[in-house]
């Protein structure tokens, strides 16, 4: 009976997990210049011309296996500060952004490259989380950075810091993975993560596990509507024809490895019963 109690509690987890599974990524909603300091670059997403160049276009990706931003700018062209483009996860072919189920653990993992001129000014990639906090009234935004300077660093939306320092190299592919730990898959109450970072030259670094504090409003983890976006924001030198080239591959999206886990506890428990 206790093991059959456990099987449905282990199978109402996972029932719970797939409901609003993320493997079911299957497109992009693509916002790009979000910022918009430099509005005469040329822009390409995904190799497809910009629509109506210095306006906010959105493209429906078909696929989740890749997405590249690639950016002209002028040699001397004014401007303040930086663009800024955004891919967000959708499951409906990119005509929405995904939220996601707070209850839901998973990982995420992709080869990632930056090519410029110059590592500064810098031009910045990574994955961006838009977290809500209602009870705050605004969306708590995060990082996971990669940045052309070399710095790597995880932070905002309620993760707690993790910096590993100038440890990616300029015009190289690295290879990142990044998994989110729902709260009670690795702590009773309270959420985690961890990242992974494999760079051509400098080799393996990692934060280890990161368990998130207690926020004030209770938020423990990501909170329910989370989007995840990926990231090119560029900033540029004024003296070249500077260029960005943010090119994210190979893919991977891999749901609820917290459940999986506790499904394969329990499959072993049954094993051992049944002997």
């Amino acid at each position: 009976m206790k093991l059959m109690m456990t099987m449905a509690t282990v199978c109402g987890l996972a029932a719970s997990a797939m409901a609003q599974d993320i493997s079911q990524v299957n497109g992009y909603y693509t916002q790009t210049r979000v910022i918009n300091d430099f509005s005469g670059t040329s822009l390409q997403v995904n190799g497809n011309p910009e629509a109506t160049p210095g306006v906010a276009n959105t493209f429906a990706t078909a696929g989740s296996g890749s997405m590249r931003f690639q950016e002209q700018f002028s040699a001397f062209e004014q401007g303040n500060f930086a663009n800024k483009h955004l891919a967000y996860l959708s499951t409906d072919g990119g005509a929405s952004a995904l939220g996601l189920s707070h209850v839901q653990s998973w990982s995420m993992e992709m080869d990632i490259s930056i090519s410029a001129p110059g590592g500064a000014p810098r031009k910045e990639a990574g994955i961006r989380f838009e977290n809500p906090r209602p009870s705050l009234g605004f969306v708590d935004e995060g990082l996971v950075l990669v940045a052309s300077d070399g710095e790597v660093a995880v932070f905002g939306a309620a993760m707690p810091f993790s910096g590993l320092g100038p440890i990616y190299t300029l015009n190289t592919t690295a290879r990142l993975k990044f998994e989110f730990f729902a709260p009670g898959s690795v702590d009773p109450t309270l959420g985690a993560y961890r990242l992974t970072f494999t760079d051509a030259v400098t080799g393996v670094h990692t934060t280890g596990l990161k368990i998130w504090g207690v926020e004030g409003d209770g938020t423990a983890g990501y909170n329910y509507g989370t989007k995840v976006a990926l990231v090119a924001q560029n900033q540029r030198n004024p003296l070249i024809a500077d260029s960005s080239d943010i090119n994210y591959s190979n893919i991977q999206i891999i749901p609820a490895p917290g459940a999986m886990a506790l499904l394969g506890v329990a499959g072993l428990i049954a094993t051992r019963r049944r002997r």
